[in-house]
């Protein structure tokens, strides 16, 4: 399996490259940010901005925080191993080779968790250093939150690796979880949606915004639990799907 798990890193090392130059931007930034905020127009920018009632600190947390996102969602898209896979025609040796089904499975899973992995060790150790060095950030919330957004690209993933199985192309599997979320969220939320665009007031989908995010940083072992539950369910389905088609996906 440790062969398996090397050739689908190799079929993902052009978005080593990818994810190297958003890690690099991200680190020269969030430098920039604490020199200003230290010590340039920032910090004076946002006395002024406090002075005349705004609340500006929660607007730069929520922008800072966001930002720090970026080498999370951009880890490596693992359905770009099942088209290299597919090119290559992999399956007819993968078939051959004295690994089980469910262990060439497992490959995929564990592929997609390292690279979440380095995303969210390369996310907390920035925000360790912001929060030392600035109060914009409390380290223990912004480390919920982004334990809480790496669960949910571990939902993303496996879905994404059991519609791979499934015999859907790559083209569709990275786009129909999140279209199938954003329907969700519509559906549970066009009251609001429509009555804020009617009455071009937008608080109340501030309030859920704020929520939402409140819910991140304080309860991520909620989203931990959630991303555990999906994962061993799409890994079972997976096994099954492979099964059928003999490890084709």
């Amino acid at each position: 399996m440790k062969g398996l798990i090397i050739k689908d890193l190799y079929c993902l090392k052009k978005q080593f490259v990818t994810f190297a130059f958003i890690v690099s931007g991200v680190v020269a930034v969030a430098i920039m940010f604490v020199l200003s905020e230290r010590f340039g127009n920032l910090r004076f920018a946002v006395s002024d901005m406090e002075a005349a009632g705004f609340d500006i600190a929660s607007v730069i947390k929520t922008a800072v925080m966001f930002f720090m996102l970026l080498p999370l969602v951009c880890t490596g898209n693992i359905a770009d191993s099942f088209a290299c896979d597919k090119a290559a025609s992999f399956y007819k040796t993968g078939a051959s080779l004295p690994v089980s089904t469910g262990k060439r499975v497992l490959s995929k899973f564990v592929t997609a968790m390292l690279f979440i992995a380095v995303g969210l060790a390369v996310d907390i150790a920035m925000a360790a250093v912001i929060s030392s060095v600035s109060d914009v950030i409390i380290l223990v919330r912004c480390a919920g939150a982004l334990i809480s957004l790496a669960s949910c690209m571990m939902i993303y993933t496996s879905l994404v690796i059991t519609l791979s199985y499934a015999g859907v192309s790559s083209a569709y599997s990275t786009f129909l979880p999140l279209a199938a979320a954003t329907v969700i969220i519509l559906a549970f939320k066009a009251k609001d949606i429509i009555t804020a665009l009617i009455n071009d007031d937008f608080g109340s989908m501030g309030r859920i915004a704020r929520a939402v995010i409140n819910l991140t940083e304080t309860r991520p072992y909620f989203f931990l639990f959630a991303a555990a539950v999906t994962a061993a369910v799409c890994f079972a389905v997976s096994i099954r799907l492979a099964e059928r088609k003999r490890g084709v996906a």
